[in-house]
């Protein structure tokens, strides 16, 4: 696996939790608008992410290819799993768990898997390496909108 992607997600496991953690809970709640997701919301979403991309991953890996990526209605997870009103700390730590899945298959993806090939719709085909990457980059993207800065 490219050592950059991986220690960039190692990177956000270690260092996100006690700077949102440090946020106050009028901030995690806040929406700029009723159809916004607040950043309990948003961080909630990440762990929609990672458990849905926690599945492709492994079924690239051990299905045969190329793998039909379906796609999750995103908002309604996050409406189902009501992350509003879970604690800061249980959202977070939720989180934290499930980069730590990914940081793991990352880590012992063998060269040959990252070229296993994906349908993502359309029947445009993507590699493994482009999954991880995109994971990566849509976690720094919300994580970005969390913290209201640039990592």
């Amino acid at each position: 696996m490219d050592v950059s992607l991986t220690d960039r997600l190692r990177l956000l496991y270690e260092r996100i939790p006690p700077q949102v953690l440090a946020l106050s809970e009028s901030a995690w709640v806040a929406k700029t608008a009723p159809s916004k997701w607040s950043k309990k919301e948003n961080l909630g979403h990440l762990i929609d992410s990672a458990i849905n991309n926690h599945v492709r991953l492994v079924r690239i890996q051990t299905e045969p290819q190329p793998l039909v990526i379906e796609k999750y209605a995103q908002d309604k997870w996050v409406q189902l799993h009501q992350y509003q009103r879970w604690t800061t700390e249980v959202l977070v730590r939720c989180w934290q768990s499930h980069q730590h899945q990914i940081i793991i298959l990352m880590e012992v993806a063998s060269s040959e898997s990252l070229y296993k090939l994906c349908d993502i719709g359309g029947g445009e085909l993507k590699t493994m390496q482009w999954l991880y990457q995109d994971y990566v980059d849509h976690q720094e993207h919300h994580l970005r909108q969390i913290m209201d800065y640039n990592f």
